[in-house]
């Protein structure tokens, strides 16, 4: 029994696509009682990745930059969080130098034609998502200083030591970046869609607190009444923009599946007519001041619900075959939407804000249903692949 072995024949497409040589060995793994095969690495190239020296030299220089300025300022003591501090120098520095090695790094895996997930995106798509990330990151970390800023209130450091943790902010920063270009899947796309809105919307909300904003409606946090209604608009035209790159790359990965053109089509133009009215509703700011930014602010913002109306009604016949399960979901959100818009409409139970909340929520939910559900489609159609399991 010891001596009897198992072979796994892999298919013809899987071994010209991943480049595999006639009795070249692979690495096998078991994770999860699952079995995982890998090209092996050679060995020369085992240590540091020149991804790491990229980061290491990129937080050198933007440290250098940090040290002369302060020096040329004759500033000897820096404080931690402020106008002039390591927070700001970090933030402003951290994103130039993490747009510039995530670009780089994207645009390079880009390159490379055995990823098949980066070749599906295209090249015009590429400065929208490089856009979203630097937002994420600027968000990050304004955040993270602002928890930083309260532990260590009034803090202040030497140059060399404020140099030295400002080289480590740096490097952590370039670091996360360059494995983020590195590592991108669709599903994190679909995350940072998720982030982009949740997290531009709670922060137009908060900054508008103090001013009551949910007496009015939503659209309110992005009108010329509002503190910082650009930060809203833009969470909108960001937030579109990927959402229109995100649809680019699962409809051209769909095409090996061989769905039914038509309804594929349909399915496609629904989406990305989504979206372009998602960029209208960021751009024509609700300014009842202005009577035709009103008119058509209200008609895209309707336009996006009739067009998830039409989505989820019609799901059935534009994705034929799709589960039960996905269907029960869909119908059961498709209800709470209609009765959501009772109460608002005909018994004037929801406030315009309330409804709007609601059912903005679970419309944007059946998205994010939707692209996940396609996005397990195209694996399981592309990327997943029967084998027989033999025995001497």
């Amino acid at each position: 029994m010891s001596n009897q072995k198992y072979h796994i024949e892999i298919p013809t497409e899987v071994a010209k696509k991943i480049k595999l040589k006639p009795n070249e060995k692979l690495d096998l793994k078991i994770e999860n009682n699952a079995i995982l095969l890998e090209k092996q690495i050679n060995a020369d190239s085992i240590g540091w990745d020149v991804s790491y020296w990229w980061s290491v030299i990129s937080a050198v220089i933007m440290s250098v930059i940090f040290f002369v300025y302060f020096m040329l300022q004759k500033t000897r003591t820096i404080k931690f969080t402020g106008s002039y501090s390591i927070a700001t120098a970090t933030i402003a520095l951290g994103l130039i130098s993490g747009l510039i090695l995530f670009s780089i790094f994207f645009i390079k895996a880009r390159n490379q034609s055995v990823n098949s997930i980066y070749r599906n995106l295209y090249w015009r798509n590429f400065p929208t998502i490089i856009v979203s990330f630097t937002a994420i990151l600027l968000f990050s970390l304004l955040g993270i200083f602002w928890v930083l800023g309260r532990v260590f209130m009034g803090v202040s450091f030497g140059i060399y030591t404020t140099t030295l943790l400002f080289l480590i902010f740096q490097m952590i920063i370039n670091t996360v970046m360059i494995l983020l270009a590195e590592n991108i899947t669709p599903t994190m796309l679909v995350d940072v869609l998720v982030i982009t809105i949740f997290g531009g919307v709670m922060i137009s909300m908060l900054s508008n607190s103090n001013l009551q904003w949910w007496k009015h409606n939503i659209s309110f946090l992005g009108t010329n009444k509002a503190v910082d209604s650009w930060q809203f608009n833009l969470t909108f035209i960001f937030a579109a923009l990927l959402m229109m790159a995100l649809v680019d790359y699962l409809f051209v990965s769909i095409k090996p599946l061989k769905r039914p053109l038509l309804q594929t089509q349909i399915l496609r133009f629904l989406l990305t007519i989504l979206a372009i009215n998602a960029i209208c509703v960021g751009l024509i700011s609700n300014n009842r001041q202005i009577p035709w930014m009103h008119l058509w602010h209200d008609i895209c913002a309707w336009s996006m619900a009739l067009d998830v109306i039409i989505l989820i009604g019609g799901i059935r016949w534009l994705w034929p075959g799709i589960s039960k399960n996905f269907l029960r979901i869909s119908d059961t959100l498709g209800i709470l939407i209609v009765f959501a818009s009772v109460l608002f409409k005909g018994v004037h139970y929801f406030s315009l804000t309330a409804y709007e909340i609601f059912a903005s929520a679970l419309a944007f939910s059946w998205i994010m249903m939707l692209f996940q559900y396609l996005l397990k489609q195209i694996n399981r159609g592309t990327h997943e692949f029967v084998v027989e399991v033999k025995q001497d």
